[in-house]
């Protein structure tokens, strides 16, 4: 007899209500279901809060888990959650599932609802906290993990649930909001109105809460990143500040639902909690008015996307329900037999289980006593080794530290005995020198002064010697004090390798025993494992099988570009084809899919899906199938060229049948591995080799170790044929002809100029800009100007039988030898076949030379003669004398002249006639005035402009021509770039800046710094002046490099403005589009006619791209210079200097970040009482860019001033904020709402002069010293971690520093000690400089003077506020080259935060210098100081000859 269910208030007990399932759902929700469906380790750890016995919630799981999946629907859930809640009140479970929980919800009697659910804080193990009115408990302790058992397989019984239930655990810490009756369930109080009245904010938190919980918010936050993540952190984080937090109140805290604790949500969970402990009720959601500001826009979206969702979810799971309750009634008879067969065969496992447990218990009994003796001698032993191998570690760390204290005064001694060892020699020659003058009775004055140099040289280098005896006594000590602690620590080592040793002994014969007790144990489950293995390969066959049944790729077509950010990610190009798994499991929004063998996730926004195309058969290898394969190979092998294993096919359809590729004897290499998704598919591994059969689109036909089957292409790469062709796609082969399709013309050197219609042969492809070659023109042009030329079948007709237009073919007549890789190189009798001819004299032709490769190329059309079509005869073609230029347009008189238009090159065969010569112009040949052209010898040809005299040119070698050519085009080319700068300011700034249309801000953020873009390539043009007036007009330049070298280094102003001009285009182009009047004005004024057509934005590309090619002037000229040249060198160092000067400025633009924080810098510290302008964001003086690599706040430790530090990589700045302000991070610091200024607390502090310590390395509190000279910083941070992240960080700086102040010293002393081999010696002294023009405000500078000849340097001593600067400094030159070797001496202001100021140049030849004081002895001269106002600087000069050398 069934017993019939309980009924309450008229209404069936189990029926569940409307509000129930409400609530339920909410709990659902909050488990972050997957698919809808939550796993059973979800719903354990969730229904263990109950406090329900593990036997007892194994039971409602065998009832609420109705389709026995081993997880739950929405439906389940909420009917274990009824369940649950029915036992807690004392119903007794059902023995079946009662039929009215499946229907849906009953609405309870209006008259009576159901009681509250009863006060569980009482039960067991539950926290004294006092309940909310709605059921719920207003704290909840996560249960620790140790607590939870494992997840068991799918079963029935209910010890092996997939809730992983085991005894023990019924005593619950947290309570189950398992729901309450329709009444309480509506009785729900919002936050507001149950919190005590406060002043009307935006904000329910009060003001004194956030202010609390924000510096605790700052506190927890270590790392400043702005949140604290959940979990077990954020609750080992917040247990220091309360005693227990809620799931509950971290999901409301938790606005975003990211996991994350931001600020502003860390403090909301605070209050929450604070409310609960005060027994006010929570909101089972969060009111508008706790939500805070700055995420209530969010959270209501996100609310209505929830409520959207979850309307689509009831849906989505009705249907679903209402399709599992049939294919449950039609599996229903299959499972009850699985099922039977299931436990029959569980019970033959369990027994045997229990039988190999009796024998363990046996065994165990046996062995207990003497295992457990073991186990307690292994881990005490483990315990002093442990406690001896951190002694250990402790010992070698201060090894450690006494090493490195010892290589620090090691180095400092080295430089001590360095700076001796040079000091001696000078004292030295000043005391014979003293000598010297008192033999000859120089004037007291002078003798005063060198006693009073040598004496004060003597107390230097006394000074050094002390310093030296006390660097040495100090290594002693330390030396000594090592010697102790590796003695102890060699003790201590002998010591513990012995209690080792005894340690591994006693260990080996406890392991040997539990071996034997393993492998007894292991002999006995060895046959019930095998049983299990068999079952669940079974099971894991099935499985396999229904997901490779359900399994198929997708093909998705990309729309737009993307670049991956990491290494999980996928890269690709629009319209490029990617193959797609949708089976796997994935994010909403994002693919995984596959492209030429790589894998990866990408945006489903970027793709569309493709149209799938019908399954490929396989085809039967017929002799019908061979057949058309032999006869389809010769097709392939053309669209083999077109669409390779890297180019997808973007065909909308399936392809039809005679569109289908059958390669007879294809082989393809797989680059990844490839897993069949049906039964038609073939599997193979990463380098396989596989047969091609066919291709279709994305899915070829291969064979593979006897199998056939269908894979997609994308996994593959072909074999031999495809080789050609993939290299074909990145580098074409020499001789690719290109059709121009408009007009290209280009004022920068270097650039290829054409018309449309004009052949072009193509060299080289690389990105947007590719090279090639017209006759003997070579250079660069865009690749969107040109398209391959098509096949000219015409030319072919004669060996075909079809009619058309013969070739024509001409015969080399004279030797030609190739200056390009563009051009032939030709031999007499060699054969050419004509593929077109040039206005210009050069033609493009096809060498036919039997045995060889056929090359293509230009060669001027003088050096063969024409073969006649019919006759065997040949026609020589006439030779021009001469080219010359058309300079005005003439219209043919008579029919023996000829017409031309302006700038057309005609070619002259007959120039008797001085005024009327013969000449050609477009296959036309006849008479021409010459007064209407121009000769083009030296217009034609760059390395010939430089100079008007042809008997100099005539006198040099070509390469030589050539390389005054490159001279003279880098300083054309100069002079109009900085004519380009100068006009940006006239038309463009100037007009902008007075209309007021602009403020002082977007004016500075559009141009940046172009004023000091002017006056350094303003600095770089008057050098190259110089240097070509010092040789003279229209004559050869000798050495250039060493300008260069020097002026390149002081671009540094390109570093901020190529940082900085995104955001200043951006800016233009944002107001260009949105601002009519502006784009209006921008146009009017870009009418004047220097603009020549070009707008604003085309002049604030120029820096950009003039910066770039100054690594190929100079590439150019130094591939045109000797090698045994003067320049040679220098011009290498240019070169890298250029390079680097790229880079630096590609690093800038990449380092946007650190770009926008050092302009921060610049616009919020206030930097009074620096005697020079400190420019953030620009170079150092000799470390290159300036980075900030650390920022953060620190205090003193004996006032406990708050500071502000900001680590470069060359100082160390100290500020204080004028006012107080907190900041929780870098991000907020340099914020551009921050509006806080910041005032330098002291003056700079430079990493090549500083000292960290700490005061204990052992001790816990955060302080550090930094020592500057003779000051000492104690300062402190806010923890132990971020003292160490300064500590590390700056004596990484200041390693960095010393070492390149050191690499440059060695090198210039490396220099100058070469012993090379001269034809003499040059003795400079450097007396005095006058008149010199500070760059300072004040009129003061701090000069010094550095002497060069080639790669030989001497730098003076730095002088303090003169500008009339006495440096009597000596120097020694040697002289490999009397007419190429060039004395320099510049002068420079020593700066401190940037690299030195230029204060003039002068250059002496050594041929000058000889022919001046040649059998005159040494004499001092006066010279001037160019590229600047004012200045002149004395010197000496001794120029002594050898004279077997100089003679020679």
């Amino acid at each position: 007899i069934r017993r019939p269910f309980p009924t309450e208030g008229g209404r069936n007990v189990w029926a569940i209500s409307p509000e129930e399932r409400d609530k339920h759902d909410k709990q659902f929700d909050t488990l972050s279901p997957a698919t809808g469906f939550v796993s059973g380790e979800q719903a354990r750890k969730f229904f263990l809060q109950s406090g329900l016995p593990s036997s007892v919630l194994a039971e409602i799981w065998a009832l609420a888990d109705m389709n026995k999946d081993g997880k739950m629907d929405r439906l389940e859930f909420s009917i274990a959650m009824k369940l649950i809640k029915l036992k807690l009140q004392g119903t007794p479970l059902p023995s079946s599932l009662p039929i009215i929980m499946k229907q849906p919800p009953v609405p309870a009697p209006s008259s009576t609802g159901m009681g509250s659910m009863p006060n569980l804080s009482m039960m067991p193990g539950a926290i004294a906290i006092p309940a909310l009115p709605n059921g719920t408990m207003g704290i909840l302790q996560q249960l620790p993990p140790g607590h939870m058992g494992t997840g068991l397989p799918l079963s029935v019984s209910y010890t092996s649930s997939p809730l992983g239930f085991s005894p023990g655990m019924n005593k619950a810490t947290s309570l189950l909001d398992l729901g309450s009756s329709s009444s309480n369930s509506s009785s729900t109080t919002s936050l507001a109105g149950s919190s005590p009245k406060t002043v009307p904010s935006d904000w329910a938190v009060p003001q004194a809460s956030r202010l609390k919980y924000r510096q605790q918010f700052n506190s927890l936050d270590k790392h400043m990143t702005g949140y604290l993540t959940g979990g077990r952190n954020l609750i080992m984080c917040v247990r220091a500040l309360i005693s227990r937090i809620s799931l509950s109140v971290r999901t409301l805290a938790d606005v975003d639902k990211d996991g994350k604790l931001r600020g502003e949500e860390f403090i909301l969970a605070m209050h929450l909690v604070d409310m609960a402990k005060t027994a006010q009720p929570l909101p089972l959601t969060l009111p508008i008015e706790l939500i805070p500001p700055s995420q209530r826009r969010q959270a209501l979206q996100d609310t209505q996307r929830r409520e959207e969702e979850r309307r689509q979810q009831k849906e989505r799971e009705e249907r679903e329900r209402r399709e599992r309750e049939a294919r449950e009634q039609e599996e229903r008879r299959r499972k009850e037999e699985e099922r039977r067969l299931e436990r029959q065969r569980e019970l033959e496992i369990q027994k045997e289980e229990e039988r190999l447990k009796e024998i363990e218990r046996k065994e165990v009994k046996r062995h207990g006593n003497k295992h457990r003796q073991i186990s307690e001698r292994l881990n005490d032993a483990q315990r002093r080794r442990t406690m001896q191998r951190s002694e250990l570690e402790l010992t070698n760390q201060r090894r450690d530290t006494s090493r490195l204290d010892i290589n620090s005064l090691q180095r400092q001694l080295e430089e001590y005995q360095r700076k001796l060892s040079q000091l001696t020699p000078e004292q030295q020659r000043l005391s014979d020198k003293l000598r010297n003058m008192a033999l000859n009775n120089l004037p007291v004055s002078t003798m005063s002064t060198l006693k009073r140099s040598a004496s004060e040289k003597d107390g230097v280098c006394r000074k050094l010697k002390q310093q030296l005896d006390a660097l040495e006594n100090e290594t002693a000590a330390k030396l000594a004090d090592m010697d102790q602690y590796q003695n102890d620590i060699q003790v201590r080592t002998f010591n513990i390798l012995g209690q080792l040793d005894d340690l591994r002994e006693s260990q080996r014969k406890q392991q040997s025993a539990l071996d034997k007790l393993r492998s007894i144990k292991e002999d006995k489950r060895r046959e019930l494992e095998r049983q299990r293995a068999q079952e669940e390969e079974r099971k894991r066959r099935e499985e396999e099988e229904a997901q490779r049944k359900s399994a198929a790729l997708t093909s998705f077509r990309a729309l737009y570009p993307f670049t991956a950010r990491n290494q999980d990610e996928l890269s690709f190009e629009a319209d490029e084809l990617i193959e797609v798994d949708e089976s796997t499991e994935r994010e909403q929004g994002w693919l995984y899919g596959c492209r030429q063998g790589k894998m990866g996730w990408f945006p489903e926004s970027y793709v569309e899906r493709q149209a799938k195309p019908e399954t490929p058969a396989v085809i039967n290898a017929t002799p019908a199938a061979t057949t058309t394969a032999v006869a389809t190979t010769a097709v392939y092998a053309t669209v083999a060229k077109q669409n390779s294993a890297f180019t997808p096919t973007h065909a909308p359809h399936h392809a039809p049948l005679d569109q289908i590729q059958v390669a007879g004897s294809l082989q393809a290499q797989a680059l990844c591995s490839w897993t069949a998704k049906t039964e038609s598919h073939l599997n193979f591994s990463k380098d396989d080799v596989i047969w091609v059969l066919e291709q279709q689109d994305s899915w070829w036909l291969g064979e593979l170790n006897g199998a056939q089957g269908w894979f997609p292409k994308t996994y593959v790469t072909l074999l031999g044929e495809n080789e050609d062709t993939t290299n074909s796609i990145n580098s074409p082969p020499d001789g690719s002809e290109y059709v121009a399709l408009y007009t290209y013309e280009s004022p920068e050197p270097g650039d290829l100029t054409f018309r449309e219609g004009d052949v072009i042969l193509v060299t080289q492809r690389e990105g947007e800009w590719w090279s090639g070659g017209i006759g003997d023109r070579t250079g660069v042009f865009p690749s969107n100007y040109v398209k391959p030329k098509e096949t000219d079948t015409s030319s072919n007709s004669g060996k075909s039988g079809q009619p058309g237009k013969k070739p024509e073919i001409a015969q080399v007549s004279t030797t030609y030898t190739a200056t390009g890789t563009e051009q032939l190189s030709l031999a007499p009798g060699q054969l050419i076949l004509i593929l077109s001819k040039n206005p210009t004299g050069w033609w493009l032709g096809e060498l036919q030379a039997r045995g060889k490769k056929r090359q293509k190329g230009w060669f001027p059309a003088s050096h063969v003669k024409m073969l006649g079509s019919n006759s065997g005869k040949s026609t020589p073609a006439p030779l021009p004398v001469c080219q010359v230029i058309a300079m005005y347009d003439y219209k043919a008189a008579n029919e023996d002249e000829m017409s031309f238009s302006k700038g057309q090159l005609i070619s002259v065969f007959d120039k008797n006639d001085p005024d009327w010569w013969k000449g050609e112009v477009n296959g036309v040949t006849g008479l021409f005035p010459t007064n209407y052209v121009k000769m083009t010898t030296a217009d034609t040809d760059p390395s010939q402009q430089w100079c008007a005299d042809l008997n100099s040119l005539d006198s040099m070698s070509p390469q030589e021509r050539k390389r005054q050519g490159y001279i003279h085009e880098l300083l054309q080319t100069e002079e109009r770039y900085v004519e380009d700068l100068q006009i940006v300011m006239e038309v463009f700034h100037k007009p902008m800046s007075e209309s007021g249309r602009l403020t002082e801000a977007e004016m500075a953020m559009i141009f940046v710094n172009w004023k000091e873009l002017i006056a350094c390539n303003t600095k770089l043009l008057k050098a190259l002046r110089v240097r070509k007036k010092t040789g003279g007009e229209n004559m050869p330049v000798q050495v250039i490099g060493d300008i260069l070298a020097s002026e390149l280094a002081h671009l540094q102003p390109y570093i901020r403005f190529c940082s900085c001009q995104l955001n200043g285009a951006a800016l233009l182009q944002s107001r260009t589009d949105n601002q009519q009047d502006f784009k209006d004005f921008l146009k009017k004024i870009a009418t004047d006619y220097r603009c020549k057509g070009m707008p604003l934005s085309s002049f604030l590309l120029k820096p950009m791209q003039r910066i770039t090619r100054y690594p190929l002037h100079i590439k150019n000229i130094l591939e045109s210079t000797q090698e045994d040249h003067a320049d040679r060198r220098p011009l290498r160092e240019a070169l890298e200097r250029a390079e680097e000067l790229c880079s630096q400025v590609n690093e800038g633009v990449r380092e946007k970040e650190n770009s926008d924080r050092l302009e921060w810098i610049q616009s919020h510290v206030q930097c009074e009482g620096v005697t020079e302008n400190l420019v953030f964001n620009s170079l150092t003086n000799c470390l290159g860019p300036r980075k900030l690599l650390h920022s953060g706040k620190v205090y003193k430790i004996k006032s406990n001033k708050e500071l502000w530090a900001f680590l470069f990589n060359d100082f160390l700045l100290l500020t204080h904020a004028a006012k107080q302000f907190s900041s929780s991070g870098p991000d907020k610091l340099f914020s551009t709402k921050n509006n806080t200024q910041l005032k330098m607390y002291k003056p700079p502090v430079f990493l090549n002069e500083v000292l960290v310590k700490l005061p204990d390395p052992s001790s816990e509190e955060p302080f550090f010293h930094i020592s500057h000279i003779d000051r000492v910083y104690s300062l402190k941070t806010e923890n132990i971690n971020e003292r160490t992240a300064w500590v590390q960080k700056i004596k990484a700086a200041s390693e960095d520093f010393l070492e390149t102040d050191k690499k440059k010293r060695e090198k210039a002393y490396q220099a100058r000690s070469l012993k090379a081999s001269g034809i003499g010696r040059l003795l400079v002294t450097i007396l005095e400089a006058t008149e010199l023009k500070s760059c300072k405000s004040n009129g003061k500078s701090n000069p010094y003077c550095e002497v060069t000849m080639g790669a030989q340097i001497y730098t003076s001593r730095t002088l303090s506020d003169t500008v009339n600067p006495k440096w009597n400094f000596n120097c020694q030159f040697n002289i490999r080259d009397l007419y190429q070797d060039v004395l320099c001496i510049t002068i420079f202001e020593r700066d401190q935060f940037s690299p030195d100021d230029f204060l003039g140049r002068t250059e002496v030849p050594v041929a000058t210098i000889k022919k001046e004081l040649e059998n005159k002895g040494p004499a001092t001269r006066r010279l001037l100081l160019h590229e600047v106002p004012t200045g002149e600087v004395w010197v000496r000069l001794d120029l002594q000859l050898f004279q077997n050398r100089a003679s020679k």
